[in-house]
């Protein structure tokens, strides 16, 4: 259901003029200008320290791009991932440890779900149908998270037509337990993510459902869920079905050191401030972030790596094109209130080559700034890869920081970046191992931190285990002997 609805917004008065947008490049126009695509998702599927893109189209066939420092070619077909079906969701995760990252496929049109086990050899194999996946149904946000923490990846699968689902990864298997975890919502999903909210050591759930249905925020109580929406003030009652959540993210936006959430929806779109780990506070007016149309999908990064993580939201009308798409840099600082201001920085060449459902930011050439990866199903819409061109000073100032297991493994969605001053507790920037969002997509890719000009930090990484929130610590970390990129093992 579509509907058209006015641009409204709310101004405060600045201390300070808003900041300049970035500034980007389209990198190989000629290869990113098919239309039709919706999930993005970013991963080395390869093995060769360079992440490739894989996207999902409707009307043509799927493509994955294959990285060769810097460029990049379609190696789909030889890969044996070209669905010529609508794809609604791709999420990569490594569900048997092996290594090599795989990934699940998610259709609309009566083809059932595919899971392609990546061989380690550039080819995959879909092994859904031996393992009980191969789901039908209106296919949404699929996600590899660890809800039990035994420390391998379980499935959550969203659906628009049916109860979502929850698969317990046991030894490679999977087994069904949705109805005894009580995460089965039978509301309209299409949005979803995990992250910690209440910082207790295990995932939570937050659903954005459509079609006039409130949304879900489904707390994790020892592997079983329940919904608290309603008491965590997220619940977000429908004027009529016209309404409805459509994509959510995660970000500390305020740098409190709590992870915050940003609704798009089909009507005003939210921005919930989380208050210590017991409620959510709709901040979205004071914030400035009170606009109301039709949004489909955000995105929190940090491009300029002051340390404060700016927000794409992208728009979607299937009766206009280049329905607004915004990008809201994150001015902290510029006004005296206790939230961050939001101003809205849309460089002209993104406006003309915008989103309509996928958006990733991602720094795909390692050169600490982070790029944007877009999809816009509209008639003359593109896929299109921008390259940020940030100042190489201040590029460098961040690093990426790749979590993994005791084995060298992916299987830590979910787990928290934190960046401070060295030997303080001054908090410069935060980030999230992804655990879904860009669209129904879920990414396998370090996680980009500001260091803001800082000549020495320490990375803290808070991650999920059996007996609670693990924080593993790498200190004095010098910017300029590290260089971009650090590994951070999490023992068992």
């Amino acid at each position: 259901m579509f509907f058209s609805v006015a641009l409204v917004s709310v101004a405060f008065a600045r201390v300070d003029p808003p900041s300049a947008g970035p500034d980007f490049e389209l990198v190989q126009p000629e290869l990113f200008s098919a239309p039709g695509g919706m999930p993005n998702a970013w991963a080395d599927f390869d093995n060769d320290g360079q992440l490739d893109e894989f996207v999902g189209f409707r009307d043509r066939p799927n493509r994955l791009y294959k990285q060769n420092h810097g460029r990049f070619e379609d190696v789909a077909a030889a890969a044996g991932v070209a669905d010529n079906v609508e794809t609604r969701t791709a999420a990569w995760g490594d569900y048997d440890a092996d290594g090599n990252i795989d990934l699940y496929v998610g259709f609309v049109g009566g083809a059932p779900n595919k899971l392609y086990r990546n061989d380690g050899h550039g080819h995959f194999v879909d092994v859904a149908p031996a393992l009980g996946l191969n789901l039908v149904g209106v296919t949404r946000q699929v996600s590899w998270i660890d809800y039990d923490n035994d420390g391998d990846l379980d499935l959550f699968i969203a659906f628009r037509d049916q109860p979502n689902r929850l698969f317990r990864n046991d030894g490679g298997r999977f087994t069904d337990v949705t109805v005894e975890s009580g995460i089965g919502d039978t509301r309209k999903t299409v949005g979803a993510v995990w992250f910690d909210m209440d910082g207790d050591g295990d995932l939570d759930l937050f659903v954005a459902n459509q079609n006039g249905d409130t949304n879900g925020l489904f707390r994790n109580d020892g592997g079983h869920f329940v919904d608290v929406a309603r008491e965590w003030g997220v619940e977000a009652p429908r004027a009529s079905e016209e309404f409805g959540g459509v994509g959510p993210a995660v970000a500390d936006f305020d740098g409190d050191g709590w992870m915050d959430l940003f609704v798009a929806n089909y009507g005003p779109s939210a921005l919930y401030r989380n208050d210590r780990g017991a409620r959510f506070v709709d901040v979205t007016k004071e914030a400035g972030l009170l606009f109301n149309q039709h949004a489909t999908t955000p995105s929190w990064g940090d491009y300029d790596n002051d340390g404060r993580p700016d927000l794409y939201v992208a728009g979607f009308l299937a009766t206009e094109t280049h329905y607004p798409d915004h990008l809201f840099h994150n001015e902290r600082g510029r006004i005296n209130t206790p939230v961050p201001f939001f101003a809205d920085v849309l460089p002209a060449l993104v406006k003309e080559h915008d989103a309509s459902h996928g958006v990733q930011w991602i720094d795909f050439d390692n050169d600490g700034a982070l790029d944007l990866a877009l999809t816009n199903n509209d008639p003359g819409g593109g896929h299109y890869l921008f390259r940020n061109m940030l100042p190489a000073s201040r590029a460098r100032q961040s690093l990426t920081v790749d979590v993994v297991d005791a084995r060298g493994r992916h299987t830590k969605p979910g787990a928290e970046v934190r960046v401070y001053a060295a030997g303080t507790r001054r908090l410069i920037s935060s980030g999230l191992v992804d655990t879904g969002g860009g669209y129904c997509s879920q990414n396998v890719a370090p996680v980009h931190v500001a260091t803001a000009g800082a000549a020495r930090v320490d990375v803290e990484v808070a991650a999920m285990s059996r007996t609670g929130r693990k924080v593993t610590a790498r200190r004095g970390l010098r910017i300029a002997d590290r260089g971009l990129r650090i590994e951070v093992r999490i023992p068992d």
